[in-house]
């Protein structure tokens, strides 16, 4: 994320400590320069004698790290011109604005698998502008960018959270739109590789552990 995928590629200071040296042709910039980020919906408001219409709506416990759990979709009633500000949209980067520790920041790509779909406001919705949503979605998940979150977090007991106006200060290395799709595609690949070896090693133990101890080895 931070090297790009050809060697010996001219280099320079990104101007950011833990950053360090990024590919010379690369620029660095702040998230509020490249994408929107909106908030969610605030549930238990009251709208009086206002026609309610019911949408589903995504919260926290949808928003995994990497992937969506839509087993359980919430329904909320609303006015239709309420839920305007708050409707998904194909490419959001979908991040969780806290709850335990290790879901700060977290989140996903939505592709639209429910429409129309709101989300809660604790669930911010990233709209890229200047990045394309899976560059954003693989920088925002990286240990750099995570430890980032942690250190601009309000934190309490076992919990913390980010607001929004931290969200957009994150410092977001942008190299060439086709270098981005690149660098994602590359990473893609190789996760869906290391998950297949992970499987297997699993699918190996379990049968290990079907046939018990001593079994399935020869004699000697």
């Amino acid at each position: 994320m931070t090297r790009g995928l050809t060697p010996r590629v001219p280099r320079r200071d990104s101007g950011i400590p833990w950053l360090g040296e990024i590919p010379a042709h690369w620029a660095v910039t702040r998230l509020k320069f490249v994408a929107e980020v909106h908030g969610g919906l605030t549930l238990g408001k009251n709208y009086g004698t206002a026609a309610l219409v019911e949408y589903p709506y995504l919260r926290v416990a949808n928003v995994q790290d990497g992937y969506l759990d839509l087993s359980d979709v919430a329904t909320i009633l609303i006015p239709e011109t309420e839920a305007e500000a708050c409707l998904l949209q194909a490419g959001d980067v979908l991040m969780n604005e806290g709850g335990d520790a290790n879901k700060l920041g977290r989140g996903c790509i939505w592709a639209g698998e429910i429409a129309p779909c709101l989300h809660q406001n604790h669930v911010f919705a990233v709209r890229p502008r200047l990045v394309c949503s899976e560059w954003l979605n693989a920088w925002t998940s990286t240990e750099a960018a995570k430890a980032f979150f942690e250190s601009r977090a309000k934190q309490s007991t076992n919990l913390a959270s980010i607001s929004a106006t931290n969200l957009k200060e994150l410092p977001i290395p942008v190299p060439p739109a086709d270098e981005q799709r690149a660098i994602a595609a590359y990473l893609a690949c190789e996760t869906e590789r290391l998950d297949g070896l992970v499987a297997a090693k699993e699918r190996q133990s379990a049968r290990a552990s079907a046939l018990g101890p001593g079994l399935g080895r020869k004699s000697s």
